[in-house]
């Protein structure tokens, strides 16, 4: 038996469907107007603290001061129509015994709805999101730690699924299956 750790924004459902684009976009329109930025130079800095921090709101915290609810509230309220529902992954994550636990650096609430959409909700034991860990995203190790620690899990037992190859690379680390 093993366990599941798995990512949620553009793993759970395909890139495809564009959803991870509006954030995108709600992040750049979110930085221009809190800090009277231009749309180019919001994106440049955007796209800055998500390399230096992991996430946009990390570097908008540190370095801005700027609080995390306004900022996930505002960039998680979006359309979700493009997702479909998907039969197979629903057969596929009921067929495995292990834990199954949603691994975001977005918020529960935004997990649940995109967990609902994919209709995969009922397949899903529990749901660690920023906020559970601090807002210190993933690939942080310690962020790691505190799934690790929360759900009690072994990790050479269990496989870590995520579309960021230094997420993985994180979980490769500490014994994780990728």
């Amino acid at each position: 038996m093993f366990d599941l750790l798995i990512d949620l924004d553009n793993t759970v459902y395909s890139e495809n469907s564009k959803i991870f684009s509006q954030v995108d976009a709600k992040m750049k329109t979110f930085i221009s107007r809190e800090l009277n930025l231009s749309l180019k130079d919001s994106y440049a800095l955007q796209k800055k603290y998500f390399r230096e921090y992991g996430t946009t709101l990390s570097g908008l915290m540190i370095n801005e001061g700027i609080k995390p609810d306004p900022f996930l509230e505002y960039v998680h309220n979006i359309d979700l129509s493009s997702i479909k529902k998907n039969i197979n992954l629903k057969k596929e994550l009921e067929c495995i015994d292990g834990k199954k636990i949603i691994f975001t650096n977005g918020t529960r609430k935004h997990a649940r709805n995109v967990l609902k959409r994919v209709g995969i909700e009922s397949c899903i034991n529990n749901i660690f999101d920023i906020i559970d860990a601090n807002y210190i995203p993933k690939p942080n190790v310690s962020t790691y730690e505190k799934v690790v620690e929360r759900f009690n899990l072994n990790t050479s037992k269990c496989v870590m699924i995520d579309d960021i190859p230094v997420n993985l690379k994180t979980a490769k680390d500490l014994g994780f299956h990728t």
